[in-house]
């Protein structure tokens, strides 16, 4: 008689039916209990149905090999894998004999939970049992070893498997793709006898992580032409290639077709969506797409917010982002990132704070970005403050974060702190020791500039066009006549790099500076592309150093082309005249900069005391200190002059008198802020001044002189360099 069981279609029904069988003395019933385990079983999707299904497994006598597979598979598919790897050592106890199938899941948990130990076992035994590579086994195994992060066992597994599916090749690929090896991924999918959408998908989505956007784009075409159907991730994968490659004709076209082919947008494409319209530069229609969305998920506002911040709409951006319920770290990074781009770094400050009592934790990129933003701003107090967040351990430093902090330092001017990061950091790579060596450069110490660099090349790393800019930067602001011209020709000689205009840049400003004015010419005359502004403009301070009237009236033609609203262009022609007495000349330059609306920039300075910065302009009197500012200055005054200093009156152009000519070079920004500076730092702290001009000639023959009577070290970042005054002596050795 054939016995027939009812199939339950929820567990209740199985749990009611198990009730029955054990009443009735048929469960042990082969029919029966494999019935009833694979009904258990198909709904164990929560720990207590699982010890269910596991409590009724234990009570069948003698379990066959289907069954163990059953329950080992279960055990696998709810996150179980130690009961799996049990249950199979169970099994072997037992002395059933594992089938092919036992394996397959076997390595899935194996490979799920990061089994290595048990997982080299288990392979080693499916080999003795099954040399022939069954495709189910071999893709499980496949996976497993990319799941270890072993992708050179996971091309092994692959290689002797003899009847390669489609699930065989779409898994290393998948594997290969993951770890980055895009080009060994190609060449596999080039021999594939059969494509199906999720390689085609992988090829494309790693393409496109491996910010290879066009191919990625070519692929996606071909993928087309091969009538394969994209599917939603398939359009994400291109759609992100466009959103790099900033094209919004392709991203335009690649939607249409979504909405052709009647394409399901989901959540994720929606996202890629938006983020390829906002990189496009259509931020409305970014919006449209995010507005349309029903359940608008934590990506979707992180490329809405980005899109904004990108586009200068910081306060749409931030508008957004207060509508969040929970906004993530990313959230943060692109307001900050957009704050800090906008040089609202107070704003950025203030979010980070936000961010910190949100119970979020910043990541390195919150924290490059914003010392980033302290180092193009000189606010050495925060980036200290960020410095000492690294120190307590909260986020994990790489080189990354490392040569974030050191160019911070540098760009500060505390060379001291830069060298101390700089020399703790555990691993180095090219851009850190550029980093080094432009701050080095930066600073005044050319010399060490130079060593750093044959460090570099001693560590056998290859310095690129970038690190050749920073040592050639060096040597113009040393005067390393010698050094320049052999690091120049040994770019091309040693390492194939072909000359750019900024290192023809550097090469002309050391010329200039070293008085070489005829062969700074022949080179600028000589280059294999057309100079640029910065060229002529270093040949023009040259020639004003060196009252060169003939080139600076050469040099000031090829400016006034490139920079017709350029103050500086005829602040510096004007100033030549008046150095070399060319009184209607300098007045016919003062007349053209009225007849073409150009005004002069103020020249400003400002300095940092208690967290507050203060900012100065020349003749100042809005300050609310301003009265004890000026009796400091008369002070300075005097105590100079018993010290030798004589102002430098012929910078002043102005028809007026001698005493007032001195008045006015007494109210220079960069004097009021280091005269605050005595006033409210303590002495054993330095004087930090910020100028957004070249400091100039008597400022600088003043400061110097301070910096020794008062016993202070002051340290001066102009528009160019570092200068870095102790004991009447800066760091620039009057080469600036």
């Amino acid at each position: 008689m054939r016995l027939q069981w009812p199939n339950p279609s929820s567990l209740k029904q199985a749990t009611q039916l198990h009730a029955r069988l054990i009443v009735a003395g048929a469960l042990v019933h082969p029919v029966s209990t494999t019935l009833l385990l694979k009904c258990l079983t198909g709904f164990s999707d929560r720990s207590a149905d699982l010890s269910y299904a596991l409590s009724f497994f234990f009570q069948i006598p003698d379990p066959s090999a289907f069954q163990w597979n059953t329950i080992i598979r279960t055990c696998s598919r709810n996150h179980r894998p130690r009961e799996s790897l049990h249950l199979y050592h169970q099994m072997r106890r037992k002395d059933v004999p594992p089938d092919a199938y036992t394996f397959q899941f076997l390595f899935k948990s194996c490979g799920l939970s990061a089994f290595v130990l048990e997982g080299q076992m288990v392979h080693g035994v499916s080999v003795k049992l099954f040399p022939e590579r069954y495709g189910h086994i071999a893709n499980s195994l496949v996976h497993m070893y990319i799941e270890f992060g072993w992708i050179d066992d996971a091309m092994r597994a692959f290689v002797p498997i003899v009847q390669k599916d489609v699930v065989s090749w779409t898994t290393i690929i998948g594997g290969l793709v993951k770890f980055g090896s895009v080009d060994e991924a190609r060449k596999l999918f080039d021999k594939m006898p059969v494509r199906n959408v999720v390689s085609w998908t992988s090829m494309i989505a790693g393409y496109a992580k491996a910010g290879r956007a066009e191919e990625a784009v070519q692929l996606f075409k071909e993928m087309l032409s091969d009538d394969v159907t994209p599917d939603t991730v398939a359009m994400a994968a291109v759609l992100s290639a466009c959103a790099r490659l900033r094209d919004l004709k392709l991203g335009k076209w690649i939607h249409q077709l979504v909405i052709e082919k009647r394409i399901g947008i989901s959540s994720n494409l929606a996202v890629a969506l938006i983020d390829m319209y906002a990189k496009g530069g259509d931020i409305k229609s970014a919006y449209q797409i995010f507005d349309s969305m029903d359940h608008k998920i934590v990506p979707a506002w992180n490329a809405i917010i980005d899109g904004y911040c990108k586009m200068g709409d910081i306060d749409i951006g931030r508008s957004l982002f207060e509508q969040m319920d929970s906004p993530d770290i990313i959230s943060f990074n692109s307001m900050l990132t957009g704050y800090i781009q906008s040089s609202r770094l107070k704003e950025a400050l203030l979010l980070f704070a936000k961010l910190q009592m949100s119970g979020l934790r910043p990541d390195k990129f919150t924290l490059v970005g914003l010392l980033t933003a302290c180092a193009n701003l000189g606010v050495l107090s925060k980036g200290k403050v960020l410095h000492a967040y690294v120190e307590q351990g909260l986020v994990k430093r790489d080189v990354f974060l490392g040569t974030a902090l050191l160019d911070m330092y540098a760009k500060c001017g505390k060379m001291d702190q830069a060298m101390l990061v700089f020399n703790r950091m555990e691993e180095r790579d090219a851009q850190t020791w550029t980093v080094i060596i432009s701050g080095l450069a930066m600073n005044g110490m050319g010399k060490h500039a130079l060593e750093h660099f044959c460090l570099m090349k001693n560590k056998g790393l290859r310095p690129n066009a970038v690190a050749y800019v920073s040592v050639l930067t060096a040597c113009s602001h040393s005067g390393l006549l010698e050094e320049g011209h052999m690091f120049f020709d040994e770019m091309s000689s040693l390492y194939s790099i072909k000359p750019e205009i900024e290192h023809y840049g550097c090469m002309v400003d050391l010329l200039g500076r070293r008085g070489r004015l005829q062969e700074a010419i022949e080179l600028i005359e000589t280059m294999p592309m057309e100079p640029n502004a910065v060229i002529w403009g270093s040949m023009l301070s040259a020639c004003r150093l060196y009252k060169n009237t003939e080139l600076a009236e050469k040099a000031t033609k090829h400016l006034l082309e490139l920079e017709p609203q350029e103050d500086a262009v005829y602040v510096q022609l004007y100033n030549i005249y008046i150095d070399n007495k060319r009184w209607a000349d300098a007045c016919k330059i003062r007349c053209l900069m009225e007849e073409r609306g150009v005004k002069k920039t103020a020249g400003y300075s400002s300095i940092t005391v208690g967290g507050q910065v203060h900012k100065f302009i020349a003749g100042d009197q809005m300050h609310p200190d301003i009265m004890e500012i000026q009796s400091m200055i008369g002070e300075m005054t005097e105590r100079l002059k018993l010290a030798g200093y004589s102002p430098i009156t012929e910078q002043i152009s102005v028809e007026m008198d001698e005493e007032e000519k001195e008045q006015a070079l007494f109210t220079h920004s960069e004097k009021m802020a280091i005269a605050f500076g005595i006033m409210k730092l303590p002495s054993n702290l330095p004087i930090h001044v910020l100028k957004n001009l070249r400091v100039c000639e008597d400022c600088h023959s003043a400061i110097k002189l301070i910096s020794k009577i008062w016993n202070r070290y002051i340290v001066v970042r102009d528009r160019s360099r570092f200068h870095h005054f102790r004991d009447a002596h800066c760091s620039c050795n009057d080469f600036w």
